[in-house]
């Protein structure tokens, strides 16, 4: 998100277009990201029900959502709101004509839309949560699961003493249930017993990275885990609640021996959130009952709360989540499930940034290429997995197919093309991936692959001999200088001088290893 100005008080807003509710926060933004809230409302929708069901957003789908965004639209003309972040997410996202539900929603009301992926959301959830949270759990002394059931998504986030191990994105929810199944069809006993299969299928499936019976923490956002907090805890404390598992479990299963009707009746809620609190409360209960945890914490948040947070801390400096941190975290644990040489993929990495950070007046690029370009440097061998022959082009298939917490779709496209020309040939116009890039972002990627392949064949030989370097340039070379301790470089200098090709034409000077001290 763009630093902006923020006028003092003045009320921002952000706007969540989900599977079945179009949801609004209005807030007033202080110092140290202080929040006050002044509006949290929301609209039932039938979006997702239109997009699971047919692929598309209906015409009276298009025509609800607009009715309830120009009203939206009239509140925050009221209060005075100038700032105003809209998102959409699993419905929208996988409409196939979403586009031109964005373009109509930007027309009819001004609001611009942005279409969040799976990835974005985890970094938000996770942003709302340590911020919920706070001090009062100490969450780097814990392994957690993080898992929200939405409507036609259900997110999770596994943590190993805080850092961040597996995110995944689930294409079932609380209307869009696993195998096709619909609630109204399925309910009770035959309901629990599709989910507990197909929930121990994908715990059993992400073994190969991380162990569920490991986590002793559980941590359940979402509406449904907050109205059985209501039901289950006498006090909240701070913006937490805490939910015995025992408990919870009793609470499921009573649930599960109701019907919509009987929940309406019982707790006087609408009838469509009564349909789908069965479902929703059944994934979290099979999640549990996969983990060695004894209580569920539910925070008061969501990833609205994760949204005015990060504008928050953009407009006040104060208190900067690290995300970089994280994404890097995932970016090897991605690597460690395809078996890469991590002490290769560690020391190419420190020498990509360093090169990176010395030619900052040169490629004129910013703290996230600087990112995206660490992440390329631990992923660009994990091709090897599949088969040493190509692995570039193997790597590049894997990031793409991986789920990389912290990086939105643009992003990880951006890894995917600089991983796969760390070494071969250098980007063509007969290549789709890089071509479909937009101009800006395949420069960025011709810049940081050339960046990659010098760091790469600084440590050709796998065995680490380059670690630090001094950097000199004239008009027309840039030299690389490393001590005459190290020993013989001959198979390093002899990889740069055709790696660092694609370096001399991107930035228009030769690029040459030495040993010794640089001249003064």
């Amino acid at each position: 998100m763009a630093k902006e100005t923020l006028i003092a008080n003045q009320p921002v807003a952000v706007i969540d277009i989900g599977t079945s509710a179009l949801r609004m926060l209005i807030a007033q933004v202080g110092p140290k990201t202080e929040i006050q809230y002044l509006e949290n409302l929301q609209k039932p929708v039938r979006l997702g029900r239109d997009v699971f069901t047919t692929g598309r957003i209906s015409s009276a789908g298009l025509r609800e959502s607009l009715s309830i965004l120009k009203n939206y639209k009239t509140l925050l003309e009221g209060y005075g709101v100038k700032k105003v972040q809209a998102i959409a997410t699993s419905a929208v996202r996988e409409a196939v004509n979403r586009e031109n539900f964005i373009d109509q929603v930007y027309v009819r009301t001004g609001i611009d839309v942005e279409i969040l992926d799976g990835a974005e959301e985890n970094r938000l959830e996770l942003l709302a949560v340590e911020h919920a949270i706070g001090a009062d759990i100490a969450l780097d002394t814990h392994n957690c699961l993080i898992v929200e059931v939405g409507t036609g998504s259900t997110e999770i986030i596994i943590l190993n003493q805080g850092q961040v191990e597996v995110t995944r994105t689930l294409s079932f929810g609380s209307v869009r249930l696993p195998g096709n199944a619909t609630s109204e069809e399925t309910r009770g006993a035959n309901l629990q017993k599709l989910l507990k299969k197909n929930i121990h299928d994908i715990v059993v499936h992400a073994a190969t990275e991380y162990k569920m019976a490991d986590v002793d923490l559980v941590i359940a956002l979402g509406g449904d885990m907050r109205f059985a907090a209501q039901q289950l805890c006498d006090k909240v404390e701070g913006r937490f609640s805490v939910i015995e598992g025992k408990a919870f479990t009793i609470f499921v299963n009573k649930i599960s021996k109701m019907t919509p009707e009987d929940l309406v009746k019982q707790y006087g809620m609408p009838y469509d959130d009564a349909q789908m609190l069965q479902p929703a409360l059944m994934v979290y209960s099979n999640f549990l009952n996969e983990t060695s945890s004894e209580k569920i914490i539910v925070p008061i948040t969501s990833i609205r709360d994760g949204l005015l947070l990060e504008y928050a801390q953009i407009q006040s400096g104060y208190k900067r989540t690290d995300v970089g941190k994280q994404v890097i975290n995932s970016a090897r644990h991605l690597g460690h499930k395809y078996q890469y040489d991590k002490a290769h993929a560690s020391v190419v990495a420190s020498l990509a940034v360093k090169f990176f950070d010395l030619l900052k007046n040169e490629h004129g690029m910013g703290t996230r290429e600087r990112l995206l370009l660490e992440v390329s440097s631990v992923l660009h061998d994990i091709g090897t997995y599949i088969s040493p022959a190509s692995h570039h082009k193997h790597s590049s298939y894997l990031v793409n197919a991986a789920e990389i917490f912290g990086l939105r779709k643009g992003d990880k496209e951006v890894v995917s093309n600089v991983v796969r020309y760390h070494r071969k040939s250098v980007p063509r116009q007969t290549h789709e991936p890089y071509m479909s890039q937009p101009r800006n972002e395949r420069a960025v990627v011709s810049k940081l692959a050339a960046i990659l392949r010098v760091a790469d064949a600084l440590d050709s030989s796998h065995q680490q001999k380059i670690r630090e370097f001094t950097l000199t340039s004239s008009r027309e070379n840039y030299t690389i200088w490393v001590s005459p301790d190290i020993g013989d470089i001959s198979v390093e200098r002899a990889s740069l001088k055709l790696k660092g090709e694609m370096f001399g034409d991107i930035f228009g000077s030769t690029i040459s290893l030495k040993q010794g001290a640089p001249p003064s």
